[in-house]
């Protein structure tokens, strides 16, 4: 029993003397001073990882079907097919890319350019080909000032994007960082990390095979 007090005393004490140091270096040692300049410099900004950017999806949960069940309930009307005086020559398996509207409720809205589809169900005009502005149902936007990422290098393994806003926050808090002597060289400004860059990797990790991996990589 005497050696269990004197334990639980000594454990006490220890207690006290801890509680004492972290008192004395919060009040007498700024935490500050314990970052090094250099970890602030922008040398290493390279390789500091951004945080994720903001992902807008234009993908809709409605269709055509849908809408057109609402604007019968709400008007009154039903929207009916296009009628044609010629034949269409709008592939039949071409849909808006907006609703998934069938090729009955589309049409030609740029005459004999023929350049421009129009959606008679959504209001939606479109491209038929397939390199339009509904290719892609997602778009990455800077978090800092919501510039849409261009994507600059495109790696083996990764795609590599980029905020070009010259007045985007981020850029701007960087770019008081950097030595006025490299802003006055030509191309001074890159060798340093100032906008906000995204890696976008195109590789399924759940699928890979650790077999194929470096004979020196470790697993965890």
């Amino acid at each position: 029993m005497d050696i269990i007090l004197y334990l639980l005393q000594l454990i006490q004490q220890l207690y006290q003397q801890n509680c004492f140091l972290i008192k004395f270096i919060c009040k007498y040692i700024p935490l500050k001073q314990w970052a090094f300049d250099d970890s602030h410099s922008p040398k290493y900004q390279k390789f500091k990882i951004d945080e994720l950017p903001r992902i807008d999806n234009f993908k809709q949960d409605w269709d055509w079907k849908d809408l057109l069940s609402y604007y019968k309930q709400r008007y009154g009307k039903k929207i009916k097919p296009i009628f044609r005086r010629v034949e269409c020559d709008i592939p039949q398996d071409c849909t808006c890319p907006a609703c998934n509207a069938p090729v009955l409720y589309l049409s030609w809205n740029d005459g004999k350019k023929k350049s421009q589809i129009r959606c008679k169900v959504c209001q939606t005009h479109f491209s038929p080909t397939k390199d339009n502005r509904f290719s892609k149902t997602t778009k990455l936007r800077c978090p800092h000032c919501s510039h849409i990422l261009v994507p600059k290098k495109d790696r083996k393994h990764f795609i590599v994007h980029k905020c070009v806003n010259d007045k985007c926050p981020y850029y701007l808090h960087n770019l008081k960082k950097v030595d006025k002597k490299d802003l006055k060289e030509d191309y001074g400004k890159n060798k340093y990390k100032l906008h906000y860059i995204y890696r976008e990797f195109q590789i399924d990790f759940f699928k890979m095979d650790l077999n194929t991996l470096p004979k020196n990589a470790s697993s965890l």
